[in-house]
């Protein structure tokens, strides 16, 4: 019996993890079909008040090329996410595995380490893509 309830935690913590990715995945549609049919973008705040690129300028630009596999056009629409975008999407898929499988996610002292270096590039990449220098990297 004690073997049946661990499998059944592991189905709930899957079914649990699939219905939270299936529900950014189906906003992710609905939003990329929002846009294909109006036009309309959500305009981001921050370039709206300061007129300056956020670290997250050019990323609804850069999903739109990736669905229409223009690898070039959303490297040029945010480089940073762009370049981010394989080792999240892997660091997250075995991290999900390890969530299924022990119900627990940890990071180590080289993950924590990681994500304050990835948010000290963000705000590098946020300066840098402001000034004249950088301008190659604001969105297109």
């Amino acid at each position: 019996k004690k073997g049946r309830v661990f499998v059944d935690e592991k189905k709930n913590r899957f079914l649990k993890l699939a219905k939270s990715i299936g529900q950014i995945v189906l906003l992710g549609i609905l939003y990329f079909i929002f846009i294909k049919m109006t036009g309309w973008k959500i305009p981001c705040i921050f370039y709206e008040l300061t007129g300056k690129y956020c670290p997250g300028c050019g990323v609804t630009r850069m999903c739109l090329a990736l669905v229409q596999l223009d690898f070039a056009s959303a490297m040029r629409n945010n480089l940073l996410v762009f370049c981010l975008l394989g080792p999240g999407l892997i660091y997250g898929g075995i991290k999900s595995f390890f969530y299924i499988k022990n119900g627990t996610v940890r990071q180590s002292l080289l993950e924590k380490i990681c994500i304050v270096l990835i948010f000290v590039l963000t705000i590098a990449f946020a300066v840098v893509r402001n000034t004249s220098y950088g301008a190659f990297l604001q969105p297109v």
